[in-house]
């Protein structure tokens, strides 16, 4: 059986060799920890609010609403998704309503940006650290959903208004043809040029 035989300690290239080897471990080590940070750098720029709302679970939607419509269809959805409330807050600008449902503890902030652009922003918290984003954006949907319904009520209650002749412009008549609306182009007399 051959033995082994121990490398020599004054051999240069052994421990030029054994550094070498070393350092190129350490430096790759280093440049993939570097493109995990270049990646996430990039993530953020490119995905930009989806990757935000995976990481902090917030659900966020501006509305073209104004806030009192988007106040209402939160109230709506709250309902529909028997969310028990517990508050309902002013804050700088906007409101808050803290409710709760199973063990979350959700929050849905409105602000408004401009008397017809409403942010919403719904945090579904399961504990200090663990959100819940899938419930905070089935929130959001709700409210849009519940929004449509606002915007038909206010649309009946306009039409019942013009009906009873409380309303000389109505924005939405119903039942009534199309010729005899006020300014309508069949009721205008045509002249010849």
């Amino acid at each position: 059986m051959p033995t082994r035989q121990a490398l020599p300690a004054s051999r240069p290239t052994a421990r030029i060799s054994t550094v070498l080897r070393l350092s190129a471990a350490i430096a790759t080590l280093m440049l993939l920890n570097g493109c995990a940070a270049l990646a996430v750098s990039l993530a953020g720029a490119g995905a930009g609010a989806g990757l935000a709302h995976q990481m902090n679970g917030t659900a966020s939607r501006t509305f073209s609403e104004p806030f009192n419509k988007v106040d209402a269809a939160v109230r709506i959805a709250s309902k529909r998704m028997y969310l028990q409330v517990d508050e309902v807050a002013s804050m700088d600008g906007g409101q808050v309503t803290k409710a709760r449902v199973s063990n979350l503890s959700v929050s849905v902030e409105l602000e408004p940006l401009s008397p017809n652009l409403t942010r919403v922003n719904v945090v579904a918290r399961k504990d200090l650290l663990r959100v819940d984003a899938a419930t905070a954006q089935a929130i959001v949907a709700q409210i849009e959903r519940s929004l449509s319904a606002v915007e038909l009520a206010d649309a009946n209650d306009a039409a019942n208004a013009a009906r009873a002749g409380k309303v000389d412009n109505a924005k939405y008549i119903r039942d009534e043809p199309v010729s005899t609306r006020k300014g309508s182009a069949a009721s205008k007399k045509k002249t010849p040029i």
